[in-house]
């Protein structure tokens, strides 16, 4: 019964969380664990060399094959490691292309174009019939065409034989048509008997330059020889890569050609990806079904992105300790973050609806560097615009127009609070797309979490200033949160500038830990002269002026909070590397490594702890009062002041009422002017 009960939390927990995915505009409708299917392969010997390949070497193959094609999966050995077997776990939905992807061994395989064959699909609905007669041969040639769908369904449905190969191709106009090739390819580019001298990108990134040295040309230039003009096509597997005459491929380098539509760009840039990725030995499936649902992962990808952000909420409230905000609003203002999702989701997707310019995905050019100002633009204006505005949206929506909204600071917490609920959503799709990879959760968790968390306290900032300046904007915040949202995915998206993602990330905590000093240097603002929800300028007048000048004063220990800071970048990157070590080994998780990532886990919160309890702070002195860590204590609070030192550090103690203060700790010069600043406040 405690099992069947534990099954059905984890169903309707799953279920609920898929419903989010969808709302949200997830590409798919469901969790790892819920769709799997299971292929397994035989690896045969290499028919050059007779040598066969260990299972350990051949898994490490796959999984960089798959990851070229953007197959998030699980690959393990089966049996012996000499004689085992290679076990593949993906998405039912990608099985096929999966499968595709492992039986084609890699290169670029060439055959004849055999237009005169009589091709019958068995549904030709949506088709039409083709013939032309001349060509580069004598006959009649013969094909159907019609839209990529009906095209697709023809090439799967159709029985050619083994003799021959039915190929989709894209042409002039948006249509396809059929092509049937000869088999086997007379020859393959890229194996090792036929290398590749290099693959680069051709046309500005929307095509392919394939060089050849001297060996690899000899086959082609023996086909041109016994069939001068002959039109042959280039296949990878399954899809077709381009046709081209035989003279065209001996005489130079081939150029692949993926269109001139903005999609051409990402066309070329996954075919160079996968044409690159490790040559595999002949696989033979030998095994393929569906795997029953496996709930305790599918509830992982729902959970584990919530405790993340969590995490990240404790963090940012430590820093709120004076006057803390009640648990109850900060957790609604996450849930109302989660929610933002669908109306930025909405946003996206209908720009990318309007017109392929505003998909951001598409805009990278496949990546290319000098796309990147194009890539920021549109990231800015559709991602960072609709995201953090949602965001907003959702701090402004019930926060803003609570009492308890007070301070400064609580623009900053309520700002991470929602930022965190939206990145706990979004993070349910990559954990879920990534199969809860340790490289995919250290890298969500450690890096993009944190970016949300950075800039949501921008704007979040912004809105905590409207307390204290009549002249305080938020749009200025949320336009440079915008902007640092946009950099952020455009330096992800574009080839080898991932490292600068990074320290954006870290530019952005040093921003953070700025916007915090300045916030927490106010306390709560009196009612009387408190900007009313909806209006960015207080309603009556400015807070009082006075002739007491408002003077600063900086304690907390500069040394301490480095320590703990680079401690936290440490412990971030030595969790990243652990992850990536494993995802490449192909490793399951085992007491040791779970004892060495829990006790980095432990020195990354410690050190979150120490950085919480070490900033340096401003103490304030003005004449409503001494104002410490967002904390104000009135002069007519303040019964007594003595200063505590010990060796080199010193904390000056207020005494009040309703307890004593404690603030620092600092040098003891300062703590002493700090002492004797009060002294004079309080006499005058």
């Amino acid at each position: 019964m405690r099992h069947a009960g534990t099954n059905l939390l984890l169903r309707s927990l799953v279920l609920g969380v898929v419903a989010a995915a969808l709302l949200a505009g997830c590409s798919r409708p469901h969790l790892a664990g819920t769709n799997d299917a299971a292929l397994e392969y035989a690896v045969l010997a290499d028919p050059a060399t007779g040598a066969t390949l260990g299972a350990p070497l051949v898994a490490a193959g796959v999984k960089a094959r798959l990851s070229a094609g953007q197959i998030p999966s699980d690959v393990e050995v089966v049996g012996a490691a000499g004689n085992g077997r290679v076990r593949v776990v993906v998405d039912a939905d990608v099985a096929g292309v999966a499968d595709d992807l492992l039986t084609w061994r890699g290169g670029l395989q060439v055959s004849r174009i055999d237009d005169a064959y009589v091709l019958a699909p068995p549904d030709t609905s949506g088709l039409h019939p083709v013939s032309t007669a001349g060509g580069a041969g004598p006959g009649e040639r013969r094909w159907w065409q019609g839209p990529g769908e009906a095209v697709a369904r023809a090439v799967r449905a159709t029985n050619v034989g083994p003799d021959h190969g039915v190929f989709a191709e894209k042409v002039p106009g948006g249509e396809y048509r059929t092509r049937v090739v000869a088999l086997p390819p007379f020859v393959t580019l890229g194996l090792a008997q036929t290398p590749l001298d290099a693959i680069e990108p051709a046309l500005r990134g929307r095509a392919l330059s394939v060089s050849l040295p001297p060996a690899s040309r000899a086959p082609l230039e023996q086909e041109r020889a016994l069939h001068p003009g002959e039109p042959v096509a280039l296949t990878r597997g399954s899809s077709l890569l381009g046709t081209a005459r035989i003279d065209e491929l001996a005489a130079g380098p081939i150029v692949l050609r993926f269109g001139d539509d903005l999609v051409s760009y990402t066309r070329a840039s996954r075919a160079k990806d996968l044409l690159r990725s490790p040559v595999l030995p002949p696989l033979r499936r030998v095994w393929a079904g569906a795997l029953p649902p496996r709930w305790r992962l599918a509830a992982a990808c729902a959970l584990l992105p919530l405790l993340t952000s969590l995490g990240w909420l404790l963090f940012v409230r430590r820093f709120d300790r004076a006057r803390p905000e009640p648990w109850w609003l900060v957790l609604a203002t996450f849930a109302l973050g989660a929610l933002s999702i669908v109306p930025a989701g909405l946003i996206e997707l209908g720009c990318a609806w309007l017109t392929p310019w505003l998909d951001p995905s598409l805009v990278t050019l496949g990546g290319q560097l000098w796309a990147l100002p194009l890539s920021v633009a549109v990231a800015t204006l559709v991602v960072g615009g609709a995201e953090e505005g949602a965001k907003l949206l959702g701090a402004w929506s019930l926060a803003r127009h609570r009492r308890e909204f007070d301070e400064p600071v609580d623009g900053v917490v309520y700002g991470c609070a929602s930022a965190l609920g939206f990145a706990a959503v979004e993070n349910v799709k990559y954990f879920a797309f990534g199969r809860m990879s340790g490289v995919v959760i250290a890298m969500r968790t450690l890096e993009t979490v944190p970016a949300h968390m950075f800039f949501g306290a921008l704007w979040g900032y912004g809105m905590g200033r409207t307390l204290v300046s009549r002249r305080a904007r938020i749009a200025p915040w949320l336009a440079l949160a915008a902007l640092a949202h946009g950099v952020f995915d455009a330096l992800l998206s574009t080839d080898g500038m991932q490292i600068f993602a990074t320290l954006l990330v870290l530019g952005l905590a040093v921003a953070f830990i700025a916007v915090l000093r300045s916030a927490l240097r106010h306390g709560a603002v009196p009612a009387a002269t408190m900007a009313p929800a909806g209006d960015e300028a207080p309603s009556t007048q400015p807070l009082p002026a006075s002739e007491l000048p408002r003077v600063l004063h900086r304690v907390g220990s500069k040394g301490a909070f480095a320590a703990c800071s680079a401690a936290m970048v440490l412990c971030a990157f030595a969790l990243t590397v652990l992850g990536t070590v494993f995802e490449l080994l192909h490793r399951r998780a085992n007491p040791v490594v779970i004892a060495i990532g829990a006790l980095l886990l432990g020195l990354f919160g410690l050190s979150a702890w120490g950085v919480s309890a070490t900033i340096p702070l401003d103490v304030v002195i003005d004449a409503r009062g001494l104002t410490y860590a967002g904390g104000r204590t009135a002069w007519a609070a303040i019964t007594g002041h003595r200063v505590e030192a010990s060796g080199q550090r010193a904390s000056v103690i207020l005494e009040t009422p309703d307890g004593e203060v404690r603030i620092g700790p600092t040098r003891p010069q300062t703590a002493s002017s700090i002492d004797a600043a009060i002294r004079a406040a309080r006499a005058f």
